[in-house]
């Protein structure tokens, strides 16, 4: 599943968020993957796709568990993954390149909101 992040003002594209399947990871190796422009970080569009992606797929499908691997160096998408909930499960090297990898599933996931309504 692929979703455009649109702009409300101006319905101008300024980046996506999806999810798929990680063939470097383990299964469950289904993905959420996201970019923004640089134009618009910062701002929460990300966190809110993110989420609303998560949501509609753990409310809709049978899915019970997201994977997602960030570069160390890359400080606001680790915000990121951490305020959906994502919580930190190792290291991984892909590419040669060193990852963090979160997981989120769908237990934890119906559990914090329940927390967040209350």
């Amino acid at each position: 599943m692929k979703l455009g992040i649109v702009l409300k003002e101006t319905g101008k594209f300024i980046g996506f968020c999806n999810t798929g399947i990680k063939e470097e990871l383990q299964a469950p190796n289904r993905e959420i993957a996201y970019a923004i422009s640089k134009h618009y970080r910062n701002r929460g569009y990300t966190t809110k796709a993110v989420k609303g992606l998560i949501k509609y797929l753990f409310e809709n499908t049978n899915i019970d568990l997201f994977n997602t691997v960030v570069l160390h160096h890359n400080v606001s998408s680790n915000k990121v993954i951490q305020k959906c909930g994502f919580r930190f499960s190792g290291d991984i090297e892909i590419d040669n390149q060193m990852h963090y990898h979160y997981i989120l599933n769908k237990e934890a996931w119906i559990s914090n909101q329940t927390k967040t309504i209350k």
